[in-house]
């Protein structure tokens, strides 16, 4: 409607559509990451028990309740790490780590990082976690971490003989 008209007039907006909005609208900065997450919660995690307590406890509870982190001067951490061997559900947690905690998800392979020339990998992950800043509250997961730890001197040249 028209600005200065009965119907614009009668026009409301109400917390509730900001909130259906937020739900219903990709951050900016989401855009350029193509992730596609599942809507996986905890329960989707099958054993894991003692794996599933400490990371709610590190990151869901800080979250959830942090004046009484802050009172109590506990610090929670600034990241996590998840180890073990393929198919031991990691990603799987750290996807239902950002969903249980309502967190934007962004995963990226190690390879993904990995460039040839000097100074373009730290490029790679300076512009990641500037999208992690701008989709926050964020959750950046590294899959397959271990091929940015390369051998030195393992030949080939680049950025892991340095």
């Amino acid at each position: 409607p028209a600005r200065g008209t009965p119907a614009a007039a009668a026009l409301k907006i109400s917390l509730g559509d900001f909130k259906r909005a937020f739900a219903a609208v990709q951050p900016s900065a989401m855009r350029e990451v193509s992730i596609d997450v599942p809507k996986v919660g905890w329960k989707d995690v099958g054993g894991q028990v003692k794996a599933k307590k400490e990371l709610k406890e590190a990151v869901e509870w800080p979250l959830a309740h942090p004046e009484a982190f802050q009172r109590m001067g506990v610090r929670p951490p600034k990241g996590v790490l998840l180890y073990g061997p393929p198919g031991c559900s990691k990603t799987l947690m750290a996807k239902a780590l950002a969903n249980e905690s309502s967190r934007n998800f962004l995963a990226v392979k190690g390879p993904e990082l990995f460039r040839m020339y000097v100074g373009e990998s730290e490029r790679a992950v300076r512009s990641l976690f500037s999208k992690a800043r701008a989709a926050a509250p964020a959750i950046v997961f590294f899959d397959e971490i271990d091929a940015l730890a390369a051998s030195r001197g393992g030949g080939g040249g680049g950025e892991g003989n340095r």
